[in-house]
């Protein structure tokens, strides 16, 4: 006697190695995380001291070095169901539907955690900020003039000029004037002459 080949036929019960296999899996997406979650707090703590990011980035840096951090505990917790299951069933338990369950959420803490190296890396990106020395706060003022100083008592202020090499060339209300370097006894930038 034969029996029909019907969808009345009971479909067989996934078995443990599947289960275990993609346990096994996510023990090893486990310590990813691990890794990705100590980058997440490295990168969070070390921010640029300069003062030269502006403000709203560094806060926009801050929200998403946090955001990074939730996500990233969220999928560690996440793969960690998935890698380290706790079921009263033992092998009896295993359905397809728990089966896929843990596909899914393996998948999840996976993107989770894509997900949170990206934003991480966004954040730390905020260090490199363009910036010149010359603009950053706290940097004195870009000299425009220089005052050069001779021996004999003279004092000249003005922006350099093209000149002699074997002298000091400034444009003054004047004219242009070239002091020979041997003459010069201080040599000063200014922001602006007298």
């Amino acid at each position: 006697m034969t029996q029909p080949t019907g969808s009345t036929d009971p479909q067989p019960a996934p078995s443990t190695d599947t289960l275990e296999g993609l346990a096994a899996s996510a023990r090893g997406w486990h310590t990813i995380q691990l890794t990705v979650l100590g980058f997440v707090g490295i990168c969070g703590v070390l921010r640029p001291t300069d003062g030269a990011v502006p403000a709203p980035v560094q806060w926009l840096a801050a929200a998403l070095a946090v955001l990074a951090l939730v996500i990233a505990c969220l999928a560690l917790f996440t793969v960690g169901r998935v890698a380290y299951p706790i079921s009263a069933g033992g092998s009896a338990g295993v359905t397809p539907h728990a089966l896929a369950q843990a596909r899914g959420r393996l998948h999840t803490g996976i993107r989770l955690t894509i997900l949170a190296l990206v934003l991480i890396v966004t954040a730390a990106l905020t260090g490199w900020w363009p910036h010149h020395a010359d603009t950053a706060p706290g940097a004195p003022a870009k000299a425009t003039a220089v005052t050069a100083s001779a021996k004999t008592g003279q004092t000249w202020c003005g922006p350099l000029a093209a000149g002699p090499a074997d002298a000091v060339n400034l444009r003054t209300g004047q004219g242009d004037i070239a002091v020979a370097l041997q003459a010069v006894t201080r040599l000063r930038p200014v922001a602006n002459c007298p």
